[in-house]
Order: structure tokens, then C-alpha cells, then sequence
């Protein structure tokens, strides 16, 4: 009796950890359309493209694409992330803005990150997340009415910590001609210009259900006016039956 129960116990201290559930699959795009005052500024394409192994490590693959519009303003933007699917920490990071390529390799488990244009070693958290692995990261936290989260997890540490205010609910049009009760966030990172600045007074509506789906974004800036981001298509990828 003694040896199986000792067996037992080994077999569950050896068994992998499941990772946590998360609201989002592979095959899941969010497709946004841009608003300045009365202008359209483009539109952002957001999606888990797929599982990928980064040194070793399964990790989420997400990516989003920006084109924006203004006048005689044209921009292009690019962010790719890979974040462990077990514990979801930033491994990869790219930001393209343009012809500007940025591409940072984090190293969480030693404390460090930098970018293949730079060797200098920047200091990071040891459960880092980049600007859009904390979006995903997001949609997995309990929320709860009049909340305040506060989270010493951006990739980037000197502009710790980040903060989550929950500031109301709100029924909010999904693409699909249906309302959808939402959380109404109020993120804040310190980051000068970043468009969860403080000053930019940012919010995000998220829906209370168990998809969690970013619905609309608004951050507004003291000359340009508020711009806004609008979900307007959704794909979910397809479940089988059983």
C-alpha cells in the first residue's frame, strides 16, 4: 500500500502543470475600423496566428497589423509577439513602424531583453509581457465593478507598474447586430506619447462574457482630438461537435 501511494504521489509531482484556460484560440482575427473626429483612420487586424516554439518553449503567436490614414498621414504598423502557453510570459517581441524594425528577444528567466539592432541588455520582469501579449493577458483576469489592478509585468521596466482601472459597464454594439454588456477599462502605462498614457485618459471595452473581446478603444490626445477603434468582424475559429 505504502509504495503505491508513494508512486502515486511521484507520478503527479512529475505530471506537466495544464495551462490556465484562456478565452481565445488559434484562428481567432478582430478586425477594427479607425475614427478621428469625423475621419477615418484606417483600420487594426488582430490575431492568434498560431502556436509556435520559441527556444524550446511552445509559446502563443499573436500578431497585429495598423494602416493609418489622416490627410497627408500614412503609417504602417506592425507588432508580432510569442508568449509560453503555460506561463504566459513574453519570449518575442517585433514592432515595425514603418521602415523602423525593431525585434526584441526577452529573457525573462534571466531578467534581461534587447533588441537585434542593440546589444546592450535592458532589465526586465521575470513574468515580462510586451504591448500586445498584455492585451491577450487582459482578456484572462477577473474583473470585478469599481476594480484596481496593478501589475509590475511590462517588458519595458522602467515604465512599471501598469494599471487597470475597472470605471463602470456599459451595453455596447457587437458586429453582429447584437449588444453585448461590457467592462468600460481605464489602462495606464508611463509611457510618454504611448497611447495609454495618463494623460491620454484611454479606455477599453471589453465584454463581460466568457469570449472577453475588445469591442472599442478610445485614447484621446490634447491637439489631435480622441481617436477611437471600433470592432466591426469577428472570426472565431471553428469547434468541432463532441
Amino acid at each position: 500500500m505504502i509504495p503505491f501511494v508513494i508512486g502515486a504521489m511521484m507520478l503527479q509531482m512529475q505530471a506537466p502543470q495544464r495551462p490556465a484556460p484562456v478565452p481565445f484560440r488559434v484562428g481567432e482575427v478582430f478586425e477594427y475600423g479607425g475614427k478621428w473626429s469625423l475621419f477615418s483612420v484606417g483600420g487594426i487586424t488582430m490575431k492568434v496566428a498560431g502556436i509556435d516554439t520559441v527556444r524550446g518553449v511552445p509559446s502563443w503567436h499573436f500578431t497585429l497589423a495598423m494602416q493609418v490614414n489622416i490627410a497627408v498621414y500614412h503609417q504602417h504598423t506592425e507588432l508580432a509577439s510569442w508568449t509560453g502557453v503555460d506561463d504566459f510570459t513574453s519570449r518575442r517581441f517585433v514592432h515595425i513602424v514603418d521602415d523602423r524594425h525593431d525585434d526584441f528577444t526577452i529573457f525573462p528567466d534571466s531578467g534581461f531583453y534587447r533588441n537585434v539592432n542593440d546589444t546592450t541588455r535592458h532589465k526586465t520582469p521575470h513574468d515580462a509581457l510586451d504591448d500586445l501579449a498584455f492585451i491577450y493577458f487582459l482578456r484572462t483576469i477577473p474583473l470585478k465593478a469599481g476594480g484596481h489592478y496593478t501589475y509590475d509585468r511590462y517588458y519595458r521596466d522602467e515604465h512599471n507598474p501598469v494599471i487597470i482601472d475597472v470605471v463602470g459597464r456599459e451595453l455596447v454594439d457587437m458586429p453582429d447586430g447584437t449588444r453585448s454588456p461590457c467592462w468600460i477599462l481605464h489602462p495606464i502605462v508611463d509611457e510618454p506619447h504611448g497611447m495609454f498614457d495618463r494623460d491620454h485618459d484611454a479606455r477599453i471595452w471589453m465584454t463581460d462574457d466568457g469570449r472577453r473581446i475588445p469591442v472599442k478603444i478610445r485614447s484621446s490626445y490634447p491637439i489631435a482630438g480622441a481617436i477611437t477603434l471600433k470592432l466591426r468582424a469577428v472570426t472565431m475559429p471553428f469547434t468541432h461537435a463532441g
